[in-house]
């Protein structure tokens, strides 16, 4: 059984020593972690590693490397496969920002809000609005920056319309990842 990843779970660092930590965000293969307790020894870059999960009443090691030590956060690349949580590979948060949706064949153009974000894509409020099929041409609204992405429609309800972006700018997915995890971090 693969293990599962999910935002705000319990886990444990194994680097030699066993940290209990908890799991902040993901991004496809790289997982941040909140340590909770501090390490006896400094932990380096490269240095290997196994994140420990409970999945199904049973312990499961995931091995990984250390990419990002730092005090209080760990970024850890897996090397095995694992199983996210949600469908998504990128960890997503209920992170209101303004935004404006085109249909790229003119057909429709509305105001809404995201319901949640991801590196990946959003979620959005449809507002009665029919997009058609698709695709979109989005702008969010991140402080006084805009960003810009083309994105398909991959689940469309009364109420919302989820999509993935196709094009947005590196700097941008980058952007969007880092409000995600920032809202997962302990307060």
């Amino acid at each position: 059984m693969t293990p599962q990843l999910v935002e705000g779970q319990p886990a444990r660092l194994d680097i030699g020593e066993s940290l209990p930590c908890r799991i902040i965000g993901f991004s496809g293969p790289e997982v941040v972690l909140a340590l909770e307790a501090e390490p006896a020894e400094e932990i380096t870059r490269g240095q290997p590693a196994y994140l420990l999960l409970e999945s199904g009443g049973r312990l499961q090691a995931v091995r990984g490397q250390v990419k990002t030590p730092s005090a209080e956060e760990i970024v850890l690349r897996l090397t095995d496969d694992i199983r996210l949580g949600q469908r998504r590979a990128f960890s997503r948060a209920p992170i209101p920002l303004p935004v404006t949706a085109r249909a790229k064949d003119g057909s429709a153009e509305w105001s809404s809000t995201t319901r949640d974000v991801s590196a990946g894509g959003v979620c959005l409020g449809r507002e009665g609005v029919d997009p058609g099929p698709g695709p979109l041409e989005l702008t969010i609204t991140v402080a006084s920056h805009e960003v810009v992405a083309d994105a398909r429609i991959m689940r469309l309800t009364d109420a919302e319309v989820g999509v993935q972006f196709e094009r947005i700018e590196d700097a941008d997915r980058l952007l969007l990842a880092s409000l995600t995890l920032a809202y997962h971090r302990p307060r």
